[in-house]
């Protein structure tokens, strides 16, 4: 549902039972080599549509989007599977339009929240997250920044990070690349301006940046009296919002 292919031609899937009953698949991990594995721990009992609707899997193997990345800015790769979960997850119809838009909400909103290594940059937290734990901050300041490059190349009419992300499977799908070098080929791979001067604010942010004013421009409104969301139709990017969900 990316970009109408497997993120690598070849690819394993290895599946260990689990008896932890506090998710259907509590723990997932994507091990690099040649081929890369993608390691789903599962808890058959808790049943068939636990398992299908869980958004482990999902976020595993949206991480296979990049070359592998060695060390360093795991919020970039981080953000792109978390980012990249629910989206397929509404264009497979397990989640709606607005199930999406307050996953992403609330994931901003918990990102905000976590203050505590506020004196690090993204990079340092994000290189020393054993020690500092601060994976919403983490995870969802790679998020924005993924959702905020997407809305830049759409503005463009004919391009998308779907249609990036399979520019850079077909050239570096092999290839081991850093942070750094994945967002300079996705700027020259597209002709524009975009990954290199975002990733440099980002990673020298010391909270998850602004993102209100995103929202409201792709209509995703969040009510006031009680949990939920609502949409602007009328909203400038409400278009690009709907092109995001298909």
């Amino acid at each position: 549902t990316v970009y109408g292919q497997f993120p690598q031609d070849n690819f394993d899937i290895t599946i260990k039972r689990s008896s932890s009953r506090t998710s259907p698949v509590p723990w997932g991990q994507v091990e690099r080599g040649k081929p890369a594995n993608v390691l789903l721990v599962i808890n058959p009992d808790l049943g068939y549509d636990e398992l299908i609707s869980d958004w482990t899997a999902f976020h595993e193997l949206s991480h296979l989007l990049l070359p592998y990345r060695g060390y360093g800015n795991i919020w970039l790769s981080e953000g792109l599977a978390t980012y990249y979960q629910n989206i397929i997850q509404v264009r497979s119809d397990l989640l709606d339009d607005k199930e999406m838009w307050q996953k992403i909400m609330a994931g901003f909103t918990r990102g905000s929240n976590d203050q505590r290594w506020r004196h690090l940059n993204l990079t340092d937290v994000s290189d020393n997250l054993r020690e500092t734990r601060q994976f919403m901050r983490v995870h969802w300041s790679g998020v924005l920044f993924w959702l905020t490059a997407d809305v830049a190349l759409r503005k463009e009419g004919i391009k998308s990070l779907d249609s990036a992300l399979k520019k850079l499977q077909d050239c570096c799908a092999e290839r081991s690349m850093s942070a750094e070098a994945i967002v300079r080929k996705l700027d020259q791979l597209t002709g524009e301006n975009i990954f290199v001067p975002l990733f440099n604010e980002y990673r020298n942010s010391y909270s998850i940046p602004a993102y209100e004013t995103l929202l409201a421009d792709l209509g995703v409104k969040q009510k006031k009296s009680a949990d939920g969301i609502t949409f602007n139709k009328n909203a400038p990017l409400a278009h690009i919002r709907q092109q995001i969900s298909r």
